[in-house]
């Protein structure tokens, strides 16, 4: 069964075809169709109460949770569509290229004998981190 029709078999004096219905909204006491649901192509479902209840609230009434109004699969061969990342790979080279010259430059000072003070000790371990998030990100 898919989400659309897991959903609409809870739902009550449901009205409609074609991805638009109407129902009665399960989060209030709703005598006459108050809850708007519509179906995406893609398969992505949206809910709107016009009695003013938020979509978590109504699909806690329905024990169902955000997830349930995505599909799993998208598109008409069931294959998933690219999400567009949320960083392009040139930005994650820049940021590794930057913390990796910081890495470097307290580096020589070690490698020079100079004290390296808690404040850059910890700015070099931030650096660490920042690589090992962007090479994660990226796959690298």
């Amino acid at each position: 069964m898919n989400g659309i029709d897991a959903l609409l078999q809870r739902l009550v004096k449901v009205k409609g075809r074609n991805g638009n219905w109407t129902a009665c909204c399960p989060a209030h006491e709703d005598k006459s169709p108050s809850l708007a649901v519509r179906q995406h192509e893609d398969g992505r479902i949206l809910l709107h109460c016009f009695g003013g209840c938020d979509v978590n609230t109504v699909l806690g009434a329905l024990g169902m949770t955000i997830t349930d109004l995505f599909p799993e699969k998208i598109g008409k061969d069931h294959s998933l569509k690219p999400i567009k990342p949320a960083f392009f790979s040139t930005d994650l080279l820049r940021i590794i290229h930057f913390e990796a010259l910081v890495v470097q430059l307290v580096s020589y000072d070690i490698a020079k004998n100079k004290p390296i003070s808690e404040q850059t000790r910890e700015r070099m371990l931030k650096s660490f981190e920042r690589i090992d998030e962007a090479t994660r990100y990226a796959n690298i």
